[in-house]
């Protein structure tokens, strides 16, 4: 995966249970909001292990993309259903097949 930065990159690999978010020029960013907003619900410790989410948004049904560095901080979201993937290449299939945009008209 592309990062916006070598920080980030760092960040991902060896920094502690963080959200990375797509940014505009479709690279990964980390998103401290997201992050602390994560790790206020869900205080750790934290299993290591990257994976990727599926989040819908319960208002709108949009499908996000997402990428953690731990399956254990984003198990659930307020606004959002979750589904969990290994690969980002499983992640980004089941988006797309939601359309563009990816909406998602039924919970999970």
């Amino acid at each position: 995966m592309d990062y916006c930065n070598p920080f980030d990159a760092q960040l991902a690999a060896d920094g502690p249970a963080a959200v990375f978010l797509f940014d505009r020029h479709d690279v990964l960013r980390f998103d401290a909001t997201w992050t602390r907003d994560a790790w206020g619900r869900s205080p750790g410790p934290h299993a290591p292990g990257a994976v990727w989410l599926l989040l819908r948004d319960h208002l709108t049904g949009f499908v996000q993309l997402v990428f953690v560095t731990s399956p254990t901080l984003v198990t659930s979201w307020p606004r959002a259903d979750v589904r969990v993937f290994a690969t980002h290449a499983e992640a980004a299939a089941a988006r797309a097949a939601f359309g563009a945009p990816p909406v998602c008209k039924e919970p999970w």
